[in-house]
């Protein structure tokens, strides 16, 4: 293993909107566009092979993969988008051009010949998406109807999903109260679909969760057609958005019910409690703009959908499903397996690891070398890689 790591702050050019809008409060993001990232690897490095994460909103350039990967002869960069200090005004389409600026950095600034994807969580639908339209670009207009311009991105070399899922519309679409029945009341609920009502029992009746996933999807939708209609507004009156608040936006039924999904993880959330997170402050999508909710959180409108992005991504594929994980499913590394361009796509499963990988403390490396072991069997020259392989209990889904 590589113990002389170092974290080299980088500081990467974006193009900002030119729309007049002020999508951020900050003076120094408006004047100085800067992307904050954090390169790590050895003193010493091959340029052979670069790895590149990103999330739409999370700042990842403290990643536990950063060094994980460094130290094992992986030099890896994590890049913050626009959005990480300001998720309410989301707009996905610009979160992909900022991971193209880090792909082009990658390559022009530091050096390396080949540039790999990893898409952790919520990056595993930007990664994929961002891939799609470098590969062959087709949006040129935000939901919102605002022009953008993706077609100066750079395809990466590689694609690597872990513990992701397949987007935010589509986690939000399972994830939010079907109860809420005023969006401006969070307590004017259908009692009848209260999934955390004193008397529901586990396992939930199958008709009951259809039912519920029904209303879900009817919940997105309205919201939805409230954006639209504020959108509308918007142009006639030359405002630049609306901000509003989404309430109620942690109540899968998978939290409370293992037998749906089955997999290794343990009742609960990625937040722990999902009841209390339900009307935190900090729950998913809380908080919104008309154009950031038709962009990012909108299963109907929105562009970045690994499931429909994948299936034209040819690059070379691996998806790293973690069994223990409550954020992203089983099923959502099946699904996006299955939905791979790439003929030849990797799907591992790793037992037992949780989404964070809290009190898991062989998690790294079981992660670190599954994406070692497989970069090789796709061309991919991995410098110093050092290959430790104890028992990890990965197994190729065939």
């Amino acid at each position: 293993m590589i113990a002389d790591l170092v974290d080299r702050f980088q500081r990467i050019p974006f193009r900002p909107a030119n729309d007049g809008r002020v999508e951020s409060h900050s003076g120094l993001t408006r004047h100085y566009p800067t992307l904050a990232a954090n390169f790590v690897a050895g003193e010493t490095y091959s340029r052979e092979v670069g790895i590149l994460m990103a999330h739409p909103a999370s700042s990842f350039i403290t990643h536990f993969l950063l060094r994980g990967l460094a130290e094992r002869g992986l030099p890896m960069m994590a890049v913050n988008t626009r959005y990480t200090t300001n998720e309410p005004a989301l707009i996905m389409e610009r979160a992909a051009d900022d991971l193209g600026q880090g792909v082009r950095w990658m390559r022009e600034e530091l050096g390396f010949e080949k540039v790999i994807l990893l898409g952790f969580s919520g990056g595993g639908s930007l990664a994929s998406f961002y891939q799609s339209q470098a590969l062959s670009p087709t949006v040129t207009r935000t939901p919102a109807g605002d022009p953008v311009d993706l077609g100066e991105c750079e395809p990466a070399d590689g694609l690597v999903l872990v513990g992701a899922h397949p987007g935010r519309a589509r986690v939000l679409r399972h994830w939010i109260d079907a109860a809420v029945t005023d969006e401006a009341d969070p307590y004017a609920t259908d009692p009848d679909l209260d999934l955390y009502a004193p008397d529901r029992t586990v396992p939930l009746d199958r008709e009951w969760v259809s039912a519920y996933r029904d209303a879900q999807l009817a919940r997105v939708r309205r919201i939805d057609a409230w954006a639209l209609e504020q959108i509308e507004r918007l142009e006639k009156t030359g405002a630049s958005d609306r901000a509003f608040v989404v309430h109620r936006t942690v109540g899968d039924p998978r939290f409370v019910d293992v037998t749906l999904d089955p997999s290794d993880r343990l009742v609960g959330s990625m937040y722990g409690d999902p009841q209390a997170a339900n009307s935190a402050a900090g729950g998913l999508a809380r908080f919104a703009t008309a154009r950031s909710w038709l962009s990012t959180w909108s299963f109907d409108h929105t562009h970045a959908d690994a499931l429909r992005n994948l299936t034209t991504v040819t690059t070379p594929t691996q998806v790293v499903c973690l069994r223990a994980d409550q954020a992203a499913f089983v099923s959502d590394s099946d699904d996006m397996a299955r939905a791979s361009g790439d003929p030849d796509v990797s799907h591992v499963e790793l037992d037992d690891l949780n989404h964070y990988l809290v009190d898991q403390p062989d998690g790294v490396t079981r992660i670190a070398e599954t994406i070692g072991d497989w970069l090789p069997t796709r061309g991919f020259g991995v410098g110093e890689y050092v290959n430790h392989r104890p028992d990890h209990h990965a197994a190729e889904i065939a």
